[in-house]
This record gives C-alpha cells, structure tokens and sequence, in this order.
C-alpha cells in the first residue's frame, strides 16, 4: 500500500491511489488491520473503549476481499455484480408494480374461497355449515388470497413455480365464501394464473439475468479496452526508452 501510494500519488491527479476503488478497499483493509494491532497492544482488560474497538477485528474477515483486484475473473464478476445494481432495482420496481397489481386482483377474485372440508366422507358436504354440523374441520389453505400479504406470498411460490400447480387447481375448484370446492368449477380462472405466470415468471424474472448478462459484456469489453490501453502504453514507453538509449548512444560517441 505505501510503496502504491509513493508512486501513485494519493489523492489528488487521475490516476492516484484513492481514485481505485480497487485500492480504497484495500486501504480500508489494512487501516483496520493497523487499528487492530494498536487495539490489542494496549488493550489490558479495563479500557472499555479499546474493548469496544475491538469489533474491528470482525472487519478482518473481509481480508480475502484483497485478492479480487489481483484476479482479473473475479474482478470482472464483482464489477459486473455493482454495475447491474440500478438496472436490477427499476426491474425490481416493475416486478412489485405486477405483483401487487395481480395480489390485488386475487384478493377480489379468491377472498375466502380457498377454504375446505376435511373429513370422512364429503359427498354431502356443500358449505362451512355442513362441515361443522357434521363435525368435520373447515380449513383455509396454506396459500390463500384472503389478503394482499397472503396474496404476495401465493404469488411468489407462482413465481418460483415452485407448487404452483396446487394453487392453480384450488383457484380452478373455488366456488365461493364458505363454499365447499367442486373441481373445475370455474376454469376462466385458469386466464388469471397463465397470464401471472407469463408476465411475472417468464418475462419479468427473466429481464434479470438480461441485465446481468449485458453487463457482463460490457464490462469485458471495458476491461479488454483498458487491458489494451494499459499494453499500449507500456508499448510506446518501451520505444521512447529505445529511443533516448540510441540519443544518449550517438551523443557519447
């Protein structure tokens, strides 16, 4: 780090040391590792604030954080990471905006429906009132659309497509508030379900990996473009050294 900073500079011009974001967090690194040092040599048990500073020494496991800038791979993975960050969130926003417009529409669509009768012998079970009388258990299912929180978290195992299945069919058997389901009752449900999962599950989730792809390229491309310039320049000081030894050369002779 010093041996850097002599060289570089450290703050002021354009390529000194605290323009690397690289070198900023490998200074950081070793502050806290200086700080550690001096923290524990005069730490003897009774000064709470060195104690406390003591904390630092959980900064230290960030250490293996040094060797990204030397490895250009995971360089370019870690950048490619931070650059998709603010595309990624206006994806994020437009995957809320879908989610709670759908949970909203469950919610009016499915709202105490996805309840049933559990019991022996259900061929003459019709509604809650049945179900009690015949002292059997009327059950919510464990993903429902009774409120927009229970509605996001049906939505969302629909989007990992994850027992999506189930919850399609229950949507496809429900009949109505405190009525027992009846299978394929309302199939134009189905409409709702596909039209989730087409929009949010196929082409939403899949803008993700777009962004980050892209910005894999592009920031190869920039790290091949500085990889270039960098070889251009240790080209041209190549030939200027040639240069002033062949000066230095004939004005000897």
């Amino acid at each position: 780090m010093a041996v850097k900073v002599v060289a570089l500079g450290f703050c002021f011009g354009k390529q000194t040391y605290l323009q690397s974001s690289w070198n900023v967090l490998d200074g950081v690194l070793v502050l806290v590792s200086l700080v550690d040092i001096l923290v524990s040599m005069a730490y003897t048990g009774g000064n709470r604030i060195l104690g406390i500073l003591r904390v630092l020494r959980l900064l230290r496991t960030l250490r293996p954080l040094r060797v990204i800038s030397r490895a250009p791979g995971l360089k370019l993975v870690v950048e490619t990471l931070i650059t998709s960050l603010r595309p990624i969130g206006n994806i994020v926003l437009i995957c809320c905006a879908f989610f709670i417009v759908f949970g909203i529409l469950g919610v009016q669509l499915f709202k105490g429906k996805f309840y049933h009768c559990e019991g022996l012998d259900m061929k003459n079970i019709t509604n809650k009132s049945d179900c009690l009388q015949a002292n059997y258990r009327w059950i919510r299912r464990k993903y429902n659309f009774d409120n927009l929180i229970q509605a996001l978290m049906s939505l969302f195992v629909l989007s990992c497509k994850d027992g999506w299945v189930n919850i399609m069919y229950d949507g496809l058997d429900a009949v109505g508030v405190d009525q027992q389901p009846v299978r394929n009752h309302n199939p134009w449900m189905l409409l709702y379900f596909i039209s989730f999962l087409l929009i949010v599950s196929f082409f939403v989730l899949n803008m993700f990996v777009g962004v980050v792809v892209e910005n894999f390229h592009k920031c190869r491309q920039d790290q091949e473009e500085e990889e270039a310039r960098l070889r251009e320049e240790k080209r041209l000081k190549m030939i200027e050294k040639k240069r002033r030894s062949k000066e230095n050369g004939g004005a000897g002779r």
